[in-house]
């Protein structure tokens, strides 16, 4: 859960499940996100607004 930046409530919702090497992650934003797997220098992984879903690759 994301919380609201303007008051109580969530702004959007992520569910993340990892089957072997992928990452499969579903959310309800609107809105443009990102994912860092793993340390501050690994990949960004960016998926613009409206993708609700999303595998991505998991380092073993």
């Amino acid at each position: 859960m994301i919380p609201r930046n303007d008051g109580p409530g969530e702004t959007a919702r992520f569910h993340v499940r990892r089957t072997g090497d992928r990452l499969h992650v579903a959310t309800d934003s609107p809105h443009p996100w990102q994912l860092r797997i793993g340390s501050p220098n690994a990949q960004l992984h960016t998926r613009p607004a409206g993708t609700s879903e999303a595998d991505l690759p998991y380092p073993a």
